[in-house]
């Protein structure tokens, strides 16, 4: 920050001086400058390896110099379409990651460029942002687990009505929703995190031996099969339009017809995943079965129309 703020080079006594980070101003004890020194040899090394360029130059007695120039750090201009920026918007506020400042950087990438472009997508990108600024979050649980994972600490916390006492294996994310991979009593399990019905208390470093375990496959892949508390098969007929697109493939196909629509069936664990991937293939798919579910997005369908005022579609 420091450079950041400069317009020009700064030498390494002169960001000792500015700052009093390393050593006291004018010391002249050896322990000291040595140790000023490979604090500030250190913390370049750690400003280079988040990917933060650092120049230097030579002065004219000799002297090494430092900047980080604004153009060098700073983002430029991706000029997105109205249609890339939305999509990036909705991207951003479906994962949480227990913090705001994704959804804040996504705003300030898009939310000039989309008003300035005339893009009628603002109100469902303030929706999506709204939403999932609402959700429960993991908060600081998220670093916490992580750092648990990789020191192999034993992590206790309160989660389905009781005490649990796990080794934590890592995170991983599916359908916006972050899980804790452990072992508990032997059996690794996954534990959704902003169900967590307590703080975590994260034991000493070191306390179990890593396991070989393949953390992304303990979760379905396919959203609609993570178990958020429903459990049915849903049939869907997807017309020729869309039958051959990955899209329809998600889905097992039972039919195929002669028009090239196909019937296929998925098994739906978690109803807002499944409605997602409905809507992504918009009016060329239509639910069959079971009726109560095509009550349910038939009534849902017409709530969404009405309240973007297209009440007669």
């Amino acid at each position: 920050m420091y450079l950041l703020a400069r317009d020009v080079p700064k030498t390494r006594e002169e960001i000792w001086r500015d700052t009093g980070l390393y050593a006291p101003d004018g010391t002249t004890d050896k322990r000291q400058l040595d140790s000023a020194r490979a604090s500030f040899e250190r913390d370049k090394a750690l400003i280079r390896n988040l990917g933060v360029r650092i120049t230097e130059s030579i002065e004219h007695d000799g002297a090494t110099s430092y900047t980080i120039r604004r153009e060098d750090y700073f983002l430029p201009d991706l000029q997105l379409t109205p249609d890339e920026q939305l999509a990036l918007r909705f991207a951003a506020a479906r994962v949480d990651i227990g913090e705001t400042w994704d959804l804040e950087a996504v705003a300030k990438l898009t939310s000039t460029e989309t008003a300035a472009s005339g893009g009628d997508g603002s109100l469902s990108a303030d929706v999506a942002l709204e939403t999932a600024a609402a959700q429960q979050t993991a908060g600081s649980l998220l670093p916490r687990l992580a750092a648990a994972s990789a020191e192999r600490a034993q992590v206790r916390f309160a989660y389905g009505g009781r005490q649990r006492d796990v080794q934590p294996l890592g995170l991983l994310c599916r359908a916006g929703y972050w899980y804790l991979a452990a072992r508990e009593d032997g059996v690794v399990k996954t534990f959704r995190v902003d169900r967590m019905e307590s703080d975590a208390d994260v034991g000493e470093r070191g306390a179990f031996a890593r396991a070989d375990v393949d953390v992304a496959a303990l979760l379905p892949s396919e959203p609609m099969e993570i178990d958020f508390g429903d459990d049915f098969v849903a049939r869907v007929q997807i017309d020729a339009t869309m039958a051959q697109q990955p899209t329809a493939e998600r889905g097992r196909v039972v039919e195929r017809h002669d028009d090239g629509s196909v019937t296929v069936t998925v098994r739906v664990r978690n109803r807002a995943a499944f409605r997602v991937w409905l809507l992504d293939m918009g009016r060329h798919a239509v639910v069959e079965s079971p009726p109560e579910l095509v009550d349910e997005v038939t009534s849902w369908l017409r709530a969404l129309a009405s309240d973007a005022g297209n009440g007669d579609r």
